[in-house]
Formats: C-alpha cells, structure tokens, sequence
C-alpha cells in the first residue's frame, strides 16, 4: 500500500513492467498487430490532442536521451530506418502495457487514497505512458512513408545505400 503513496515511483515501475511485457510479448503472434496499432491515421488528430506540444517539450528535456535507438543519423539506409522503426514500435508496446499496467493502480490509489493522489497518478499516467505511445505512433507514421519513397528508390535505381527523401524526421 505504500506504493500507492508515491506516484512516480508507480509510474517507473510501470516503465520496468512495460519493457518485461514487452520481451515476453515479441514472442508472439499478436506483437505483430500490437506493434502495428493505430488509433488515428490522419496526422493533424496528433496535432489537436498536443502531441507535438509534447514533443517539443520532450525534446527539450533530459529525457530526449532515454532511448538512443531511436536517433537519425546520416546514414538513413533502409536498414537503418527499419531498425529505427522496429525500436519504435518496441517503445510503443511497452509505454502501451506500462499504461494499462497503471490503471488499476491508479484506481486503488484513487480509491484508498483519495482524488489528489488518483489524479497525480492519471496525470503521470497520460503523461509518462500514453503521450509517448502517441509519440511514437506519429512518428511511426511519418517513418513509414519515409521507408516507402526508399522502397520506391531502390525498386526503381537498385539500392544506392544513403538516401535523402527531403522528409525532414528530426522535427
């Protein structure tokens, strides 16, 4: 119970929970769809529900550095991006269970330990696991149509190695 008294602590726990999951999870079928998931498919709904508000403010933060998988560097390859994508979509699954590993969590705490606690822990919740999932959706997205103009490329001219699409994935 004394758990429920601290939110953030809760809240890396669920990180530590996700990322478990997650290993056990790549195991199967499902991971496939679960990797895949998509709650919008039009960009500007990302943009109404501040998801490149919190980007930036991510960015802008010391936790830009927590998952160095995820970074472009010049080399963008196919193989390159698609690795960059698969990290993503690892991130994404484990943010996914660390969130609903959180909600009941967040009940007891709203429960035994009153609305300021409970709304710390949804607070916490939406922003440390519901908010990147978001994230890493958008980004997806956006690397997803980065990969197809490669795969056109490399069809079209046979593979070149380092490409340049004029998409800017940095921002």
């Amino acid at each position: 119970m004394r758990l429920l008294d601290n939110a953030i602590a809760a809240m890396f726990l669920s990180f530590i929970v996700g990322m478990a999951v997650n290993a056990l999870l790549r195991r199967l079928e499902i991971y496939e769809r679960l990797s895949n998931l998509r709650l919008f498919s039009d960009p500007k709904s990302f943009e109404n529900i501040g998801v490149l508000w919190y980007r930036k403010i991510l960015l802008a933060t010391p936790l830009r550095y927590f998952n160095p998988n995820i970074r472009f560097s010049s080399n963008r390859s196919k193989e390159t991006l698609d690795s960059i994508r698969v990290h993503m979509a690892n991130a994404e699954v484990s943010h996914w269970v660390g969130f609903f590993a959180m909600l009941p969590v967040m009940v007891a705490a709203w429960w035994y330990r009153g609305s300021t606690v409970g709304l710390a822990y949804l607070v916490l919740n939406v922003l440390g696991n519901l908010y990147p999932c978001l994230l890493q959706q958008y980004n997806k997205n956006r690397l997803n149509k980065v990969i197809a103009i490669t795969k056109k490329r490399n069809a079209r001219n046979g593979p070149s190695g380092i490409i340049s699409t004029g998409v800017n994935l940095e921002t």
